[in-house]
């Protein structure tokens, strides 16, 4: 029964600070600073990433929650095929994918295939950066050619690197995401 414990406490942490494993000391410096607003439920969070995408993508008929489905969908795929232990889909996972969105997801998205394409490839990064497990399958995310799915990959992280950085190691930089995600369901 220890040795369960110590193997789940050697996990690999979230990148996302709201979750529990990334609390971290506050430097004296920061104290007088506002207080960080640092979670929110998932749920709601959701709503508002398919809110902001119904708002950006504007060409297209689409329902916020025919977004959610589709990440709901590939998150039930995970769970029951074991590739994860629990939903994914937590406040810290929603405000990176949100991030990866905003900046990614053209406003220019005439129908909803490339819209999902491009939903899709962000929300496989988002796994792969702040999953809990060392690799996940590409199929659940996989829509048109293989190819295509790995180039969209590597130039989507080529741009947002640095930012994907910075949201990991920045609590101001995931509240203030945190916080615009938020402004959109308002």
């Amino acid at each position: 029964m220890a040795d369960n414990a110590l193997k789940k406490s050697r996990k690999r942490r979230h990148c996302c600070p709201d979750l529990p494993a990334k609390r971290r000391l506050i430097d004296p410096s920061q104290s007088s600073q506002k207080r960080l607003v640092l979670y929110t439920l998932s749920s709601e969070l959701l709503r508002c990433l398919g809110l902001f995408l119904r708002r950006r993508c504007y060409k297209l008929d689409l329902s916020p929650t025919q977004v959610i489905g589709w990440l709901k969908n590939i998150d039930n795929y995970l769970l029951i095929m074991g590739y994860q232990p629990v939903s994914f889909l937590s406040s810290g996972s929603v405000v990176f994918l949100y991030m990866l969105c905003r900046d990614l997801i053209s406003p220019e998205a005439d129908t909803v295939e490339k819209l999902q394409v491009s939903l899709l490839t962000c929300y496989f990064i988002t796994h792969c950066y702040t999953g809990n497990e060392n690799g996940y399958p590409e199929t659940p995310f996989l829509l048109g050619s293989r190819k295509a799915f790995w180039d969209r990959c590597l130039s989507y992280i080529s741009i947002m690197s640095s930012k994907m950085m910075q949201i990991n190691s920045n609590r101001q930089i995931y509240s203030e995401t945190l916080a615009e995600l938020k402004a959109v369901g308002r």
